[in-house]
């Protein structure tokens, strides 16, 4: 249930930050990694925390701020990054593709009568 409960608490971070509006040219992206994601059973939870710490590490360097994590369907990480840095984010060893994060807006369940 906490491991439920964990994921929930991150998407629900990763709503918060991606509906803030950021200055200074900084954009919200996921990097999408090579190693293949939990559920695939070809990684395991280790291999794939050790290569999003390894990508991470450079992409603090690059200015990025960790906005969340997913690794049993997707092997991501969500970070806000300056716009310039885009170019350098795509040529880091062990990224897949960049893509925007998007915040999905969704109409309240209508109660049942």
């Amino acid at each position: 249930m906490s491991d439920m409960f964990r994921k929930l608490a991150i998407g629900a971070v990763v709503s918060v930050l991606t509906a803030t509006a950021h200055s200074g040219g900084r954009i919200d992206i996921w990097v999408s990694l090579t190693e293949p994601p939990v559920a695939s059973g070809i990684s395991t939870p280790e291999s794939v925390k050790k290569q999003q710490q390894a990508v991470m590490a450079e992409l603090e360097a690059l200015g990025a701020v960790e906005l969340g994590r997913v690794s049993t369907v997707r092997n991501a990480i969500a970070v806000s990054i300056p716009k310039s840095k885009l170019p350098e984010v795509k040529q880091l060893a062990g990224v897949r593709s960049v893509s925007p994060v998007r915040d999905i807006q969704r109409d309240p369940p209508s109660p049942v009568r």
